[in-house]
């Protein structure tokens, strides 16, 4: 069991083999919009986190982008 912190976004390869991801992110508030995303948490349930710290204010992150894009077919609701 290992957490990992990454600046900015994941690194190429991270979490490619994984069938399911859990997600969880931080902001500076509640409002949408106004209040800033800080972190983003992943895990693939296999007892390794993956912790993104935003980088602000361009939010850059093209691999945590093609991680949620490539699962937007797979998202189930709660």
């Amino acid at each position: 069991m290992a957490n990992f912190l990454h600046e900015g976004d994941l690194p190429d390869g991270a979490l490619a083999g994984a069938t399911a991801v859990a997600i969880d992110s931080e902001t500076m508030g509640l409002r949408l919009g106004r209040d800033p995303l800080c972190v983003v948490q992943l895990s693939d349930g296999k007892g390794d986190a993956h912790v993104v710290r935003m980088s602000r204010p361009g939010y850059d992150c093209p691999n945590l982008k093609r991680l949620q894009i490539g699962r937007a077919s797979c998202r189930e609701r709660v």
